[in-house]
Protein backbone atom coordinates (compact mmCIF):
# COMPACT_ATOMS: atom_id res chain seq x y z
CA UNK A 1 0.00 0.00 0.00
CA UNK A 2 2.47 2.90 0.86
CA UNK A 3 4.02 1.74 -2.48
CA UNK A 4 1.12 3.09 -4.19
CA UNK A 5 0.61 6.03 -2.07
CA UNK A 6 4.62 7.11 -2.59
CA UNK A 7 3.80 6.39 -6.62
CA UNK A 8 1.11 8.42 -6.30
CA UNK A 9 2.60 11.50 -4.37
CA UNK A 10 5.43 10.90 -6.94
CA UNK A 11 2.47 11.51 -9.74
CA UNK A 12 1.08 14.83 -7.99
CA UNK A 13 4.76 16.22 -7.34
CA UNK A 14 5.25 16.03 -11.35
CA UNK A 15 1.98 16.99 -12.13
CA UNK A 16 1.97 20.07 -10.45
CA UNK A 17 5.75 21.14 -10.11
CA UNK A 18 6.82 22.47 -13.20
CA UNK A 19 10.24 24.10 -13.42
CA UNK A 20 10.83 27.62 -13.61
CA UNK A 21 13.11 28.58 -16.37
CA UNK A 22 14.87 32.17 -17.29
CA UNK A 23 16.94 32.46 -19.93
CA UNK A 24 19.92 31.83 -18.29
CA UNK A 25 19.65 28.39 -18.61
CA UNK A 26 19.03 28.23 -22.34
CA UNK A 27 22.00 30.61 -23.11
CA UNK A 28 24.89 28.96 -22.31
CA UNK A 29 24.05 26.22 -25.12
CA UNK A 30 24.45 28.98 -27.83
CA UNK A 31 27.65 31.30 -28.84
CA UNK A 32 26.72 35.17 -28.59
CA UNK A 33 25.89 37.90 -25.78
CA UNK A 34 23.38 37.60 -23.25
CA UNK A 35 22.10 40.76 -22.02
CA UNK A 36 20.26 41.28 -17.80
CA UNK A 37 18.32 44.73 -18.01
CA UNK A 38 17.96 45.42 -14.31
CA UNK A 39 17.98 48.36 -11.95
CA UNK A 40 21.22 47.45 -10.24
CA UNK A 41 24.29 48.61 -11.21
CA UNK A 42 26.77 45.47 -11.24
CA UNK A 43 30.72 45.30 -11.96
CA UNK A 44 32.84 42.37 -12.79
CA UNK A 45 35.59 41.29 -14.80
CA UNK A 46 33.22 39.13 -17.03
CA UNK A 47 30.62 41.78 -17.83
CA UNK A 48 29.89 45.31 -19.28
CA UNK A 49 27.39 47.76 -17.56
CA UNK A 50 25.79 50.20 -19.64
CA UNK A 51 23.27 52.92 -18.16
CA UNK A 52 20.34 53.61 -20.08
CA UNK A 53 18.18 56.31 -18.70
CA UNK A 54 16.08 54.13 -16.34
CA UNK A 55 18.17 51.32 -15.37
CA UNK A 56 21.37 49.39 -16.56
CA UNK A 57 22.02 46.92 -19.29
CA UNK A 58 24.31 44.09 -18.15
CA UNK A 59 26.27 42.18 -21.33
CA UNK A 60 28.10 38.93 -20.55
CA UNK A 61 29.13 35.94 -22.86
CA UNK A 62 26.35 33.45 -23.09
CA UNK A 63 28.19 31.01 -21.37
CA UNK A 64 28.59 33.40 -18.05
CA UNK A 65 24.36 33.87 -18.15
CA UNK A 66 24.00 31.76 -15.40
CA UNK A 67 26.91 32.99 -13.03
CA UNK A 68 25.92 36.53 -13.46
CA UNK A 69 22.19 36.12 -12.69
CA UNK A 70 23.09 34.57 -9.40
CA UNK A 71 24.74 37.11 -8.30
CA UNK A 72 22.19 40.03 -8.86
CA UNK A 73 18.68 40.98 -7.22
CA UNK A 74 16.26 39.23 -8.99
CA UNK A 75 13.77 41.30 -7.67
CA UNK A 76 15.69 44.49 -9.88
CA UNK A 77 15.61 42.63 -13.01
CA UNK A 78 13.39 43.53 -15.44
CA UNK A 79 14.26 41.08 -18.54
CA UNK A 80 16.38 38.92 -20.45
CA UNK A 81 17.89 38.40 -23.79
CA UNK A 82 20.91 37.03 -26.02
CA UNK A 83 22.11 37.37 -29.21
CA UNK A 84 23.05 34.11 -31.31
CA UNK A 85 23.58 33.18 -34.98
CA UNK A 86 20.91 30.88 -36.42
CA UNK A 87 18.84 29.75 -39.02
CA UNK A 88 14.58 29.71 -39.04
CA UNK A 89 15.02 25.54 -37.98
CA UNK A 90 17.04 26.89 -34.78
CA UNK A 91 14.58 29.47 -33.68
CA UNK A 92 11.98 25.93 -34.28
CA UNK A 93 13.95 24.19 -32.49
CA UNK A 94 14.58 26.93 -29.59
CA UNK A 95 10.33 27.47 -29.59
CA UNK A 96 9.89 23.11 -29.43
CA UNK A 97 12.23 22.76 -26.75
CA UNK A 98 10.36 25.33 -24.55
CA UNK A 99 7.24 24.30 -25.38
CA UNK A 100 6.15 27.49 -27.06
CA UNK A 101 2.78 28.50 -28.61
CA UNK A 102 3.52 31.20 -31.53
CA UNK A 103 1.18 33.87 -30.94
CA UNK A 104 2.03 35.93 -34.28
CA UNK A 105 4.76 36.86 -36.94
CA UNK A 106 4.99 39.87 -38.42
CA UNK A 107 8.02 41.46 -40.36
CA UNK A 108 8.75 44.88 -40.43
CA UNK A 109 11.68 45.69 -43.15
CA UNK A 110 14.22 43.39 -42.69
CA UNK A 111 13.68 41.78 -39.50
CA UNK A 112 11.02 39.06 -38.79
CA UNK A 113 9.47 38.61 -35.37
CA UNK A 114 7.72 35.84 -34.03
CA UNK A 115 6.28 36.23 -30.46
CA UNK A 116 5.16 33.21 -28.56
CA UNK A 117 3.86 32.23 -24.60
CA UNK A 118 6.14 29.11 -23.06
CA UNK A 119 5.12 27.73 -19.73
CA UNK A 120 8.70 27.68 -18.85
CA UNK A 121 8.45 31.12 -17.75
CA UNK A 122 6.25 33.17 -15.43
CA UNK A 123 6.99 36.35 -16.43
CA UNK A 124 4.74 37.60 -20.09
CA UNK A 125 2.77 40.50 -21.53
CA UNK A 126 -0.86 40.23 -22.77
CA UNK A 127 -1.51 41.70 -26.20
CA UNK A 128 -5.04 40.92 -27.29
CA UNK A 129 -5.74 39.40 -24.44
CA UNK A 130 -3.07 36.99 -25.53
CA UNK A 131 -0.20 35.64 -22.96
CA UNK A 132 3.40 36.54 -24.19
CA UNK A 133 6.48 35.80 -22.67
CA UNK A 134 8.61 35.08 -25.52
CA UNK A 135 10.02 37.55 -28.55
CA UNK A 136 12.47 36.57 -31.21
CA UNK A 137 13.84 39.07 -33.74
CA UNK A 138 15.74 37.64 -36.88
CA UNK A 139 17.69 39.55 -39.70
CA UNK A 140 19.30 37.37 -41.56
CA UNK A 141 21.59 34.64 -40.29
CA UNK A 142 21.34 37.02 -36.60
CA UNK A 143 18.76 35.98 -34.14
CA UNK A 144 17.83 38.27 -30.95
CA UNK A 145 15.72 36.40 -27.87
CA UNK A 146 13.81 38.25 -25.33
CA UNK A 147 11.83 37.26 -22.30
CA UNK A 148 9.46 38.77 -21.99
CA UNK A 149 10.16 41.13 -24.57
CA UNK A 150 13.23 42.14 -26.38
CA UNK A 151 14.11 45.44 -24.02
CA UNK A 152 17.11 46.54 -25.83
CA UNK A 153 17.77 47.51 -29.54
CA UNK A 154 18.14 45.22 -32.40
Amino acid sequence: MYKYLGTVFLLILVFFYSPEYTLCDIAPEYNGTFYIYTYQNYISSNSNTTHNGNGYIISTKNEYAKQLYSQLNKSQITGFSFETSGSDADINKLLKKLHSTVIFNEKIEKITFIYAYSPCFSEFVTYNNEKINIQIAKTNNNIQIGVPLILGSI
